[in-house]
């Protein structure tokens, strides 16, 4: 054997994802010159980058080269100690060859997510949140989960209250949010809040959720209210005013003009009858539409970087679909544009850059109609992937409204 090689360490700690340097001597104990092929062995193979893979050497000299170790922060990177090896091999003798080995110590790290299933729900004083809690990191997770509203409006409960979530799971978990405080509103009420899975001396994960209330006394209800008790009191004024007084004196004048026929002439006569004042009623006026039936459709697309891709959903062809509600979701804070579309017109068009968070509600105040049949598409351009470990963007939308009948003429 013309060669011997050692690593300066006989022990070394690595961190996942980050890249750690080690010195690996290589000395030719023969007495003629040659070049060796420098190549990483074993099952750390994948992860060691060697800065000189060719070295050539004088007889009985050494030289030193760097050998850069980085394993992937992914879940499947087993914690403990494992061994980094590479093997010298001469290039006039293949068969001519020598293994240096170190122990290489992979620390443990976390990667807590939480995705909600349902972001946005419209409810009244309860509405039913199910989320995702997702463990990307090598060590197992045992979360308690809470609910942080710095408002004290929403409260609820967690079915489980704690789950246990082994590296590379998902556990699904189920919120049944109340809201607390006054019965009476006006207008809508937009309540966000946070769940939190926490574990002591770990880093706790977050997930954003919002509430959002209608109005329980709405502008349109008042107006159509007062209406109706303008009217009646119309007719009760009317009542008491023309109608009744009008029925005493023609009651009167029948009174008067019989006693008259009694004494002065027995002759027969002819009473007029009283005809009853007809009493108008006011028509009945139907405003707004009728209520359809809730529903929530969510758009997801998966694309690679510096590509373009867009999904679609289609509304059934015998009703319309009134969007109230759209929810941007981007968990893996990934770069680009997203666009979403009506058949080929663009409604709404995001850089995903300018997110503040995973997701991002779209405030309406009037619903925007699709027609029967209209083609709802998703197109998401991804330049950056928000995750080391990620291939591609993950953009989704999640869009609320009404679905509605439609009529025969498909308006």
């Amino acid at each position: 054997m013309s060669a011997q090689a050692w690593f300066s360490l006989d022990e070394v700690s690595v961190v996942p994802g980050a890249p750690t340097s080690m010195l690996l001597s290589v000395e030719n104990v023969g007495d003629r010159t040659e070049s060796y092929t420098v190549i990483p062995a074993g099952l750390t193979a994948p992860w060691t980058t060697i800065t000189r893979p060719n070295v050539t050497l004088f007889g009985g000299s050494q030289d030193v080269i760097e050998v850069v170790v980085r394993p992937p922060a992914i879940y499947s990177t087993t914690a403990g100690p494992t061994t980094v090896a590479v093997r010298v091999v001469s290039q006039a003798d293949p068969d001519d060859e020598v293994i240096a080995e170190t122990l290489a110590d992979v620390a443990s790290f976390d990667d807590r997510r939480i995705t909600t299933l349902q972001p946005v729900r419209r409810a009244r004083r309860r509405a039913t949140f199910e989320f995702m809690v997702e463990n990307h990191g090598n060590n197992l997770a045992n979360c308690r989960l809470h609910l942080v509203d710095r408002t004290n409006r929403v409260d609820g409960t967690f079915d489980p209250p704690a789950v246990g979530v082994a590296p590379g799971s998902t556990s699904l978990v189920r919120l049944n949010a109340k809201v607390g405080g006054g019965r009476f509103r006006r207008s809508e009420r937009q309540l966000d809040f946070e769940i939190e899975a926490t574990e002591p001396d770990h880093e706790p994960a977050s997930g954003l959720a919002t509430l959002i209330q209608p109005p329980t006394l709405s502008a349109r209800f008042l107006g159509r209210a007062l209406a109706t008790g303008a009217v009646i009191a119309a007719v009760i004024a009317a009542w008491f005013g023309v109608v009744r007084p009008e029925l005493r004196d023609a009651a009167d004048r029948a009174v008067d003009e019989r006693l008259d026929e009694l004494t002065v002439e027995p002759s027969v006569t002819t009473v007029p009858s009283t005809v009853p004042v007809p009493i108008d009623e006011p028509d009945v006026v139907i405003g707004g539409d009728e209520p359809g039936e809730p529903v929530s459709y969510r758009i997801a697309v998966d694309v690679g970087v510096n590509q373009e891709r867009s999904e679609s959903v289609t509304v059934p062809p015998d009703s319309e679909f009134r969007m109230t509600d759209l929810v941007l979701q981007n968990p893996n804070g990934d770069l680009g544009t997203a666009q979403l579309l009506r058949n080929g017109e663009i409604l709404y068009e995001f850089d995903l850059g300018s997110m503040s968070s995973a997701n991002e509600f779209q405030p309406r105040i009037s619903p925007i109609p699709f027609a029967p049949s209209d083609n709802i598409v998703l197109s998401v351009e991804c330049t950056v992937v928000g995750q080391t470990s990620g291939t591609g963007c993950d953009v989704a939308v999640l869009l609320g409204g009404e679905l509605v009948v439609a009529d025969h003429d498909g308006t």
